[in-house]
């Protein structure tokens, strides 16, 4: 038998490092020897334990010990009989949903994975494809047009991502509102045409100023409060049928208060969390040729490493937004 290390959520903020066999592959399975796994604010809720054991959570999540970490990239160390489109020492990253991704070793379905392009010359660790994969989601849903303005509600390292992606496309604007002026300086060295901290100013004001009093013909809501929802949906341009693009994670209890821009406005409502993408596979393969085009500057948004024995640190920052902090990842 051999052995590996992984780290398992025993208990609401505290992470145990336990020992875990090493697993074998068979059928289509891939076995991953993992170079490193992002920290993801989705999973906050599970870490703090407010949603273990809720009504509604995935099934993941019903007790401890809980298994997080679904952004893996690393190499292929062996492979099931039946896979044929992979080999050791493959590089590979993809929709890593299937178990612990803190840990040694990772198994996943070869129809979840994808390799990391040669175009690619950065470092194996950045190249962790679910949040791209999320990012590409976005585009292809949302499909922006020649001569739009485009509003980004948030400035986290989900909304970074997808400002440097939306750069690329030949917007009339590409509007940005966040609430760190270091974040927002690096949106507008992506490409924003306009930044607006809403924590010193007013944003809707702003906004409508930039629009000439009409509007966004696109608004992408990527911070996940009420507040936010609310402004992204007021600045839809009317009678155009603008789409409100719905990002974020979302409470299930967060007030819905936004019902007259919606009648008034009349966006077209675009759900574009990645459980909502048409093709998981199809959003992941072009996220990966992204990467490899530049598109994607991983390098400048992913801050922070830390060890395995450090993952509830990571966590830790990752809440507490710590000085500096946009993403983190954790390397076995």
């Amino acid at each position: 038998m051999t052995l590996m290390k992984a780290a398992k959520l025993v208990a609401p903020r505290r992470f145990e490092i336990i020992d875990a066999e090493v697993p074998t592959p068979t059928g289509n399975d891939v076995l991953i020897k993992v170079r490193a796994c992002g920290i993801c604010s989705s999973e906050a809720p599970v870490f703090d334990g407010s949603v273990i054991g809720t009504a509604g959570v995935s099934f993941r999540y019903t007790d401890f010990p809980a298994d997080l970490g679904h952004e893996v990239v690393g190499t292929v160390e062996a492979v099931g009989p039946d896979v044929t489109a992979f080999k050791e020492g493959d590089k590979v990253t993809g929709l890593t949903y299937s178990g612990c991704g803190f840990a040694d070793y990772f198994l996943e379905k070869d129809t979840m994975l994808v390799k990391v392009p040669d175009a690619y010359k950065g470092d194996l660790s950045l190249a962790i494809g679910e949040p791209l994969m999320a990012t590409m989601n976005i585009i292809r849903q949302t499909q922006p047009d020649y001569g739009d303005t485009v509003l980004v509600v948030g400035d986290g390292y989900m909304s970074l991502l997808l400002i440097a992606a939306l750069a690329r496309v030949p917007l009339a604007q590409l509007i940005v509102v966040g609430h760190h002026d270091d974040r927002l300086a690096m949106a507008s060295s992506f490409g924003a045409t306009a930044v607006i901290n809403g924590k010193k100013t007013d944003a809707w004001k702003e906004i409508m100023a930039l629009t000439g009093n009409v509007g966004v013909q696109v608004a992408v809501e990527y911070a996940g409060t009420a507040s936010s929802l609310q402004l992204a949906a007021s600045v839809c341009q009317a009678k155009v049928r603008a789409k409100l693009v719905l990002a974020a994670a979302y409470s299930n209890d967060m007030p819905l208060m936004i019902g007259n821009y919606l009648q008034n406005r009349a966006p077209v409502l675009i759900p574009a969390y990645p459980n909502q993408s048409l093709d998981k596979r199809h959003d992941l393969e072009r996220a990966m040729w992204a990467l490899g085009e530049g598109i994607f500057p991983v390098e400048k948004l992913i801050t922070h490493r830390f060890a395995l024995a450090d993952v509830g640190k990571g966590y830790e920052q990752s809440a507490a937004r710590t000085e500096g902090y946009i993403k983190g990842i954790v390397e076995p």
